[in-house]
């Protein structure tokens, strides 16, 4: 009976790796879709058409006197940004660090497809919820656990934007035309534009990603016991050890690009005369400065579509509102950092001229 028992036991330890990554990915993914993302997604769905605090914001933690001094504005400014942006920073960064502690042990296998490579990664992406800047602690899990640069880009892309909330949200909000118009756009991003690029830039070898060992972590699976060798305890710390080691990896650049970019918003926000900008009529060169600023604009997920529906509300060109539909969201200076450090300079900036020409291109036939 001893003998006809090992077998079994050694058995359920060969699982007990996936199903403790399975069991935190359902924690993770449970606690951020069923406690904080949905909910608030559907409460911003209530609030179309309603002030804004900004185009960042739906509502401030602290509120910022218009005839406040200007490090004031700032620095009140920086810590409302932060806090829009929090929760779906911490998910990123932890289902970030999740995936890359799978890959390590479960590289993904996926084909040399470009173009179905993207659109697996997009579709991954849809019920995450999750803004561009969000998702790039995501994409940076995917790309640093030896996964393919257009997947991670297909989850980037789609996440904030196919969302079936935002899909709805963005119906009810935009005329048909610039409804059609920004998700035919997108499509083309994700299914076509993406792989081209990378494609493209592969022709010359492939593209060489950062590897780990770079920010002090290992590229070798630390266990040298086969997953069939390890009791329970000693599996869940070996598990536990690597993802806090990966949290760490993730959390420290995320810390430093989230504290640069809340400066960054609350100066736009506070010191540009959008209100100005926007209520004069638009010119061709006005709306190229503006179609660039909205781009840089890190903003949570679902603004873009409230920002659009209330410049529709007050009365504002349809050129403004085509601008911030396609560029305001869709893509940002985080993930073009994100790109620029550890993916390939020049697919960075391709997307970052991409975006700002096509939502500059779009606006003009509003004019």
């Amino acid at each position: 009976m001893s003998t006809a028992a090992l077998p079994s036991q050694q058995g359920i330890r060969c699982y007990y790796r996936p199903i403790l990554m399975a069991i935190g990915l359902l924690i993770i993914m449970g606690v951020f879709w069923f406690v904080s993302r949905y909910p608030q997604l559907m409460h911003k769905s209530t609030q179309l058409g309603n002030e804004m605090s900004s185009m960042a914001n739906t509502g401030d933690l602290i509120k910022v006197a218009a005839d406040a001094p200007w490090y004031a504005k700032i620095g009140w400014g920086a810590i409302n940004w932060l806090d829009t942006m929090k929760k779906g920073m911490a998910f990123g960064v932890l289902s970030g660090a999740l995936l890359h502690t799978i890959l390590k042990y479960y590289p993904l296998k996926i084909g040399q497809n470009l173009y179905l490579n993207s659109l697996k990664g997009a579709l991954v992406g849809v019920p995450a919820g999750v803004c561009a800047n969000c998702s790039v602690p995501m994409a940076c899990g995917v790309t640093r656990g030896d996964g393919r640069v257009e997947v991670a880009l297909g989850f980037l892309f789609s996440s904030p934007n196919f969302n079936p909330i935002v899909v709805m949200m963005t119906f009810s909000a935009l005329p048909l035309s610039m409804f059609v118009t920004k998700y035919a756009l997108l499509l083309f991003v994700i299914a076509i534009f993406v792989p081209a690029v990378v494609g493209w830039l592969e022709k010359s070898g492939p593209l060489k990603l950062l590897p780990v060992d770079e920010h002090g972590g290992s590229c070798d699976i630390p266990s040298s016991a086969g997953p069939c060798e390890q009791s329970l305890f000693a599996t869940l710390s070996e598990l536990s050890t690597e993802f806090a080691k990966n949290v760490w990896m993730l959390l420290k650049p995320t810390i430093a690009i989230m504290l640069c970019m809340s400066v960054l918003a609350a100066t736009l926000l506070s010191f540009l005369p959008w209100d100005q900008w926007l209520s004069a009529n638009p010119t061709p060169l006005m709306l190229l400065g503006i179609a660039f600023l909205a781009v840089l604009m890190p903003v949570p997920i679902a603004l873009d579509v409230l920002f659009a529906a209330l410049l529709l509300k007050h009365g504002r060109s349809p050129a403004y509102v085509m601008v911030f539909t396609i560029g305001l969201g869709a893509y940002s200076l985080v993930p073009s950092i994100y790109l620029w450090r550890e993916v390939s300079r020049k697919l960075s900036v391709i997307l970052l001229l991409f975006f700002t020409l096509a939502s500059w291109g779009l606006g003009l036939l509003y004019l």
